[in-house]
């Protein structure tokens, strides 16, 4: 499992570089959407669970971005050969998925 914490997630740079911490991130991930998806669902084992918490910091530092980014999380999930899910809580306890 990857865990994002939405408070220290606040530009669309905090977030890939949260990104590049997992160790399945090959160096050679650029910063930008395409190499983002890619990486999602071809490099990271199968299956992985990314959750990010407190969601609705991110979204109100990061405004379009954040819902770019989502965009980008939710295709490789639907993509059937990832086995990539992603799950957004606006804070760690709620056992909820929710997009802000």
């Amino acid at each position: 499992m990857v865990r994002i914490d939405g408070r220290s997630v606040l530009s669309r740079a905090d977030f890939y570089a949260a990104i590049e911490q997992v160790a399945a991130t090959p160096d050679w991930m650029g910063r930008n959407l395409d190499a983002l998806f890619d990486v999602l669902v071809a490099n990271w084992p199968k299956p992985t669970l990314l959750q990010w918490t407190h969601a609705t910091v991110s979204a109100a530092a990061m405004g379009p971005d954040f819902d770019i980014l989502l965009g980008v999380l939710r295709d490789a999930q639907s993509e059937p050969r990832s086995g990539f899910t992603v799950q957004v809580f606006d804070d760690p306890a709620d056992p909820t998925e929710q997009t802000p």
